[in-house]
């Protein structure tokens, strides 16, 4: 029975290790060609980062055209950084909104910088991934969504940012997966009963890799960042 029970324990580990090992992730191979444009706006966008202390100034609202490949706008990639060449040399970029229909449309301070002065119009610029981060702190940090309050305990909106490139795909409490609502890296989560401060969210990563956090330990933030 002792080897029974051992061989299974074995094979379960077996098939957690390779699942681990075959589950896709995004590639940090850098797309070029990709067409880019100047995005004259001051907003908090699509992604609705929260108000914090950030390393990185520059933004960018990423499309979904082919010539994007992977790095083609979803929620998950929100609050991430990207390094952007448009021939003048590379810059690190938080990707900030949304450009459906698009491809790289550079917020005025990121045109500027990238394009040396260009006057705004259209470009072919480069991008990958970064596992800079886009936050002036180390490791990653668990939010509430700026306008989704925190003492709602039968609704949480709580998502994980600052995770040196590594995307989360899932988020779950005691089991039960919360869901994008929008397009931000929030999960939404409502049960139809209250859902303790003292639950912890298990965020889940590209790669199976696993976060908990308390939600008492998420941290709440009223306004969003702007950008522009």
């Amino acid at each position: 029975m002792i080897q029974i029970i051992s061989f299974i324990t074995l094979f379960g580990l077996l098939i957690a290790n390779y699942v681990s090992a075959t589950w896709p992730k995004t590639s940090n191979d850098q797309v070029s060609g990709v067409h880019t444009t100047h995005h004259g706006a001051h907003e908090a966008g699509a992604c609705e980062l929260p108000k914090s202390s950030y390393a990185i100034s520059y933004s960018v609202a990423l499309g979904n055209i082919e010539s994007l490949k992977h790095l083609k706008f979803r929620s998950e990639l929100c609050g991430h950084v990207i390094q952007i060449d448009c021939g003048n040399g590379p810059l690190d970029v938080v990707i900030t909104n949304s450009n459906l229909g698009g491809g790289l449309d550079l917020y005025a301070s990121t045109w500027k910088r990238l394009t040396n002065g260009m006057s705004p119009g259209v470009t072919s610029c480069s991008a990958k991934l970064s596992t800079r981060n886009a936050f002036n702190f180390n490791g990653p940090r668990c939010y509430y969504k700026p306008d989704s309050p925190a003492d709602n305990e039968y609704y949480r909106n709580v998502g994980l940012l600052n995770t040196n490139g590594r995307i989360v795909t899932s988020a779950t409490i005691d089991n039960r997966s919360g869901e994008h609502r929008g397009t931000n890296p929030f999960f939404a989560f409502d049960f139809g009963r209250p859902i303790s401060v003292d639950k912890q969210v298990v965020f889940t990563f590209e790669g199976g890799e696993t976060h908990a956090v308390h939600l008492r330990d998420c941290e709440y933030q009223a306004n969003k960042q702007m950008w522009s």
